[in-house]
């Protein structure tokens, strides 16, 4: 599935419904201190919204990540 890339840099977040930046699984574990496996986890819940890329890795989309991050 492909989502559309904004002008401003941000792709649409189809939780957020709104573009948004996307981040790396152990960038998004540091910036909300826990651990790689809980962002993988927020992943496999539906919590945050991610997107494979080349090598099977994943970006997290970052207002997704602040919204849960918030609701702790």
């Amino acid at each position: 599935m492909s989502f559309p890339v904004f002008p401003e840099g941000g792709i649409w977040c189809p939780l957020c419904k709104a573009p948004s930046r996307f981040i790396k699984v152990q960038t998004a574990a540091t910036l909300v201190d826990v651990s790689r496996r809980t962002i993988y986890r927020y992943i496999e819940e539906g919590k945050i919204h991610a997107f494979r890329v080349a090598g099977a890795s994943y970006r997290v989309c970052r207002s997704c990540l602040v919204q849960q991050d918030t609701d702790k």
